[in-house]
Order: structure tokens, then C-alpha cells, then sequence
């Protein structure tokens, strides 16, 4: 279990130790340099200096030389003569001071323009550089050299002190990448311990979140959101299970029970007929309550296929009341609809008149016999289309209001399997008015009835 992050540990100090090394070795390089260039600017000012004395003492005479070596201003110097019938690159030695055969690199001293490194016999170091001068077809060849053993010492010493640097430096801080990445890794260690605790019965954990403004404390915060959101909806998924299984149950046993009595019993046709129509009637409400919670499953799952076009508001609610008048006569009711004047909105024709059948068929359930029920198309100043429907029943107490749009939830479950409701009916109302970019609002007060409002966006569309 704690190998990858071993790996991701070994990995981060890795990356420390090698982009540590990079840097010093590039400065080191830099370092080097720098040195060798200081060291090398004296040197070639000396032998610009001694070569200007060198070539002066030539053109004067030979006691001028003689005297630049006695004085020891230019110990190291040889002058040589090419002929013009001389070979090519064969030339007479005319002068060398003593310090130069001293030197015992006069036989195989090879000294160039640009200046070239020389090593005695001795194993000591210098640095020379050539002067060639032309004067009546002879050319003069001047070559003077500088004693470096110093400045050879200390940049030797610079390099290997470097050299060794290299490998030290490479395993601190491998080192202290490694521990470094510990203590980074140390969030991401926490984490995983506190994520094996979490399961689908303990969801309610949530990951430590040490510093919500670096990124682990982001992908902690990341983490949190998702198994909240995961939470809620396990919750909703228990709670749906166990309404549902409660909801199905019912009817069943009722079924059940029906039937057992019919068959112990030895019965007239008139009370067969009676059972057999006790168990549709049970069937029925059973195929509505699958319907409905079919239809709020696709409509959470976005296969719900709309169709937004033009529709007059009005004439869609007159077509609803119509259509439900005659459960209202059943029950004595007053049906009243106020809508003369259209009112356009772009929605879905099939689920916006779903909507509206839920809510007034819920407004003729709930309103005792004799009651009165108004539906009535409202256009407010802002160009929304809003429909009413009120009705003078019991009311909702205000301690139900935030929850009847909730799935299978009822004031009163005796009073509610009495008239036949599931508790879907304003669940299915609540999406499908939201799925056509509306709202639903609920004003109510215990005993003085209820209103339901349907807001939707009108649009710029008038009447004939």
C-alpha cells in the first residue's frame, strides 16, 4: 500500500538532487571561468607589456637586450631571424636569455601568435606568445614567455576542489530531497489514511485540509465537494428506496389480503366483483406510482426529449381545466378559469401541461366537497406569464411548505392513501415546470386554502 508513494517520494528527491547538481554544475563551469579569465588578463597585459620592450631593445642594439635581461625586466625572451632565403618556417636563433635555456624548453618551445602554453623540463608552467616583425626583407620572430606555475596551481586546485564538489553536492541533496519530499508528501500521506476510512456507510468523513490555498489543500477540497455531493445523493437513494419500498408495499398487501379473503370465503358474485375491483383499483394507483417515479427517473437522467415552441399560455390552461372539470363535478366543486387574453411563452407543450394537470388534479383532491377552485393567467409588468391556481382547502401548515415538493412526502399519510395520492404528483409538477425554464412558488395558511404560481418568460408573440 505505501509503495507509490515511495516511488513519487523517490522520484520528487530525485528530481531535487539531479535540478540541484544541473545548477552547480553550470555554476561551477561559471566559476571556472570567471577564474581563468582573471588569471589569463594579467598574463596578456605582461606579455604585451615585455613584448613592446622586447621589439624596442631590437631596433635599438644588442646592449639594450642585454641590459632587459641583467635588470631581470624580461627574464624569458628569445629572438630568432627568417631570411628571405631561408627555408620556409626555418629561422636563426639570434638571442636567448637565460632564463629561457634555463627554462629547458628552448629545443621544442612552439609559441604561437595568439599565445600557447609551454611546460619545462622542470615540470614548471608558462605562457608565451610570438611577435613577428619585418624590416628590409628579414623577418624578425620575438617570442616571450610568462612564469603561471601560480595561477596554474590555483586553477588546478579550483578545478579539482569543484571536481570533488560535484558528488558531494549530488547525494546532499539527494538527502535533503528526500527528506524535503517527505514533509511535502506529508498532506498526501493524511489523506490516504483518512480516505481508507471513508465508506458508503460513513460518507459524512471528509478529508483534513491543512492549506486550502496550495493544491493539496485544493484536491483535499476537491475530494470533500465530491463525496459530499456523493453523500447526498446516497441519502436521497435510501430515502427514495425506502418511500418507495413503503409506497409499493401498501398496495400490495392490500392486493394480497383482497385475494386471500376472496378465496378462504365462500362468496356471492356481487362480493367477487367487489374484490376484483378493490385489487384494480389498488392495480391502478400501483401503475400511476410506477409512472410517476419512471418519469422523475428520466427526467433526472436527461432523457426527457423536449420540444420548446410558441404557446399560448392561456388556451393551454383552459385545455387542462376542461380536461379535469369532470373530476371537480364529482366532487361538487366550482371550477373557475380567468385567462382572456393570451399570453405566449416558449416551452415544451407535452411536460408544461403534465405540470399543470398535477397541480389543479392536486388542488381538486385536497379541496373538500363544494369547494371552490380558480385558475387564472397573470402577466406581470417584467413580461412573465404567471398562472394561479387557488383553491379554499385546508391549507399548508408553514412548517410543510419547504418539503411538499419533495418525493413521496405528505402531510397527512392516512388522509392522503385515502384520496389516492403517492406524493409524487408535485414532485413531477416542481421538475417538469423546471425543465421549461420556470418557477414554482407556494402560498398557503392553515384552514384559508392555497395558491401555486407558475412563472415562465414570456415571449414577444400577441393574440388575434
Amino acid at each position: 500500500m505505501q509503495l507509490a508513494p515511495r516511488r513519487v517520494r523517490w522520484r520528487l528527491s530525485w528530481y531535487y538532487a539531479i535540478s540541484l547538481t544541473l545548477i552547480f554544475s553550470v555554476f561551477s563551469v561559471c566559476v571556472f571561468l570567471f577564474v581563468r579569465i582573471s588569471c589569463m588578463i594579467p598574463i596578456h597585459a605582461q606579455l604585451d607589456q615585455e613584448l613592446a620592450l622586447v621589439a624596442k631593445a631590437v631596433r635599438s642594439n644588442a646592449a639594450a637586450l642585454a641590459q632587459l635581461e641583467t635588470e631581470d625586466i624580461v627574464p624569458y625572451f628569445r629572438i630568432s631571424q627568417l631570411a628571405p632565403s631561408a627555408a620556409a618556417g626555418t629561422a636563426t636563433t639570434l638571442y636567448t636569455s637565460r632564463r629561457w635555456n634555463m627554462s629547458r624548453f628552448a629545443g621544442n618551445a612552439r609559441v604561437t601568435e595568439n599565445g600557447n602554453w609551454l611546460l619545462s623540463a622542470t615540470g614548471r608552467h608558462y605562457f608565451g606568445r610570438r611577435f613577428i616583425w619585418s624590416q628590409a626583407g628579414i623577418t624578425w620572430h620575438i617570442d616571450v614567455a610568462v612564469d603561471t606555475e601560480q595561477s596554474y596551481v590555483s586553477v588546478k586546485k579550483l578545478t579539482i576542489a569543484l571536481l570533488l564538489s560535484w558528488p558531494l553536492v549530488l547525494l546532499a541533496s539527494l538527502g535533503g530531497g528526500y527528506f524535503f519530499a517527505a514533509r511535502v508528501l506529508a498532506p498526501i500521506g493524511a489523506m490516504a489514511d483518512k480516505a481508507r476510512e471513508i465508506t458508503a456507510d460513513k460518507l459524512s468523513e471528509r478529508l483534513p485540509v491543512q492549506d486550502p490555498n496550495d493544491e493539496f489543500g485544493h484536491l483535499a477540497t476537491v475530494f470533500n465537494e465530491t463525496v459530499e455531493r456523493l453523500d447526498t445523493y446516497f441519502e436521497r437513494l435510501r430515502r427514495f428506496t425506502a418511500d418507495a419500498s413503503h409506497e409499493l408495499r401498501t398496495p400490495l398487501a392490500v392486493i394480497r389480503c383482497v385475494g386471500e379473503n376472496a378465496l378462504q370465503q365462500t362468496a356471492s358474485s356481487a362480493q367477487y366483483e367487489n374484490a376484483i375491483g378493490s385489487m384494480l383499483e389498488e392495480t391502478d394507483s400501483l401503475m400511476r406510482l410506477l409512472d410517476g417515479l419512471l418519469m422523475l427517473t428520466r427526467a433526472e437522467a436527461g432523457q426527457l426529449a423536449l420540444q420548446p415552441e410558441p404557446i399560448d399560455l392561456a388556451a393551454l390552461a383552459l385545455d387542462v381545466v376542461n380536461c379535469l372539470r369532470v373530476l371537480a363535478e364529482e366532487k361538487h366543486q366550482q371550477l373557475c378559469f380567468d385567462g382572456a387574453s393570451p399570453g405566449y411563452v416558449m416551452a415544451d407543450r407535452a411536460t408544461l401541461r403534465q405540470a399543470l394537470i398535477n397541480l389543479l388534479a392536486n388542488a381538486i383532491r385536497y379541496t373538500p366537497e363544494h369547494g371552490d377552485i380558480g385558475v387564472r393567467l397573470v402577466q406581470s409588468s417584467a413580461g412573465m406569464q404567471v398562472i394561479e391556481i387557488r383553491d379554499n382547502g385546508p391549507g399548508i401548515a408553514a412548517e410543510h411548505q419547504s418539503k411538499i415538493f419533495e418525493r413521496f412526502y405528505r402531510i397527512d399519510q392516512d388522509r392522503s392513501r385515502e384520496t389516492g395520492g403517492a406524493g409524487l404528483g408535485l414532485a413531477i409538477a416542481r421538475w417538469m415546470i423546471t425543465l421549461n425554464s420556470g418557477s414554482i412558488a407556494l402560498e398557503s395558511k392553515k384552514n384559508k386554502g392555497s395558491i401555486f404560481r407558475v412563472t415562465l418568460a414570456g415571449i414577444g408573440l400577441s393574440g388575434t
